[in-house]
């Protein structure tokens, strides 16, 4: 293997065409021709002294090799982007962009709120965020497609590092009128005397919810489902029923004189655990940093002030 191979070009057009698939698409998105993208990525190879692709009809894939180097390059071209931001001081905030993903919950209220009031200390920050699972969250993270994520973990993860982490209790959502309104806490089979609107599976609070019914063969009484989290949240305005979340995902809309969040005292509806998420061994750049620490102050903030209660991680199944 050469090193001088090695540099920050053959690797933005190695990585390009691992994500792609093609070569051709690659040359779209970094307006590069096919053929500049083709003699980096052999003479890639040839330094390396194994191919990095399988090649075929329908397009490119990584070998093995290819695998370990895309570890590698996704690595090098964040570690050199921080060393840059550093180089340059916080100076360097005006022109960084920031990648984030989160699940669902945090995606229609939450997270735009917190880039929101960052930009006006640092407007010159621009962001992307991703909607996806908690898994996905994870997988993008890990992988250097995004900087932080913020998601619910269930177990360790491999190529992970933790800024944050706290218990995320599952809370009945109800309208101030409703008969569970005026009680501290609830158990979960007085919550299913009513009425329920329910995520979907795989959701985390779905997964404790199923758990527990299981654990107490409940049978819910359930008016609607659905992947959204906000449109569950916004049946309570039009419809009387029990709402099932966490109080992060909801705390910006959440109108006290309108609807409250009654804690759930059952263990297992405590067993979500709420991390913000960065690639293990990597150095976050100074602005990517200073948004991870606004983020985590924000959180910090907004704890709900309620009793702990007990529970350990769920582990999946």
């Amino acid at each position: 293997m050469k090193p001088a191979s090695l540099h920050a070009t053959p690797l933005a057009y190695f990585l390009e065409v691992a994500q792609r698939g093609s070569l051709s698409a690659a040359s779209q998105t970094l307006h590069v021709a096919v053929s500049a993208i083709s003699r980096q990525i052999a003479r890639l190879e040839s330094d390396m002294g194994t191919p990095l692709f399988h090649r075929d009809p329908r397009g490119m894939r990584l070998t093995e090799a290819g695998l370990a180097v895309q570890h590698y390059a996704r690595r090098t071209l964040l570690d050199a982007q921080a060393l840059q931001d550093a180089l340059h001081g916080l100076a360097s905030l005006a022109h960084t962009a920031v990648r984030l993903a989160c699940t669902d919950g945090f995606a229609h209220d939450y997270m735009p709120s917190v880039i929101a009031r960052f930009q006006q200390s640092y407007p010159g920050v621009t962001f992307s965020m991703i909607n996806c699972e908690p898994a996905q969250v994870t997988r993008h993270v890990r992988e250097g497609i995004v900087d932080l994520g913020l998601t619910f973990a269930t177990a360790a993860q491999e190529g992970i590092r933790v800024e944050h982490s706290e218990v995320a209790p599952v809370y009945a959502h109800v309208s101030r009128h409703h008969p569970l309104a005026r009680l501290k806490s609830v158990t979960l089979r007085e919550v299913l005397r009513h009425p329920l609107v329910l995520p979907t599976p795989p959701n985390t609070i779905r997964q404790l919810f199923d758990l527990v019914c299981s654990l107490e063969d409940l049978r819910p009484q359930v008016l609607m489902t659905s992947n959204s989290i906000s449109g569950l949240a916004a049946y309570l305005r039009h419809g009387s029923a029990v709402n099932l979340i966490g109080s992060l995902a909801v705390r910006n809309r959440l109108r006290p004189d309108r609807q409250v969040l009654v804690p759930i005292s059952n263990p297992e509806m405590s067993q979500r655990v709420l991390q913000v998420q960065s690639m293990a061994g990597r150095q976050l750049s100074a602005g990517v940093r200073a948004f991870c620490d606004a983020l985590l102050a924000d959180i910090r903030r907004r704890r709900p002030r309620v009793p702990k209660l007990a529970g350990s991680p769920l582990r999946e199944q």
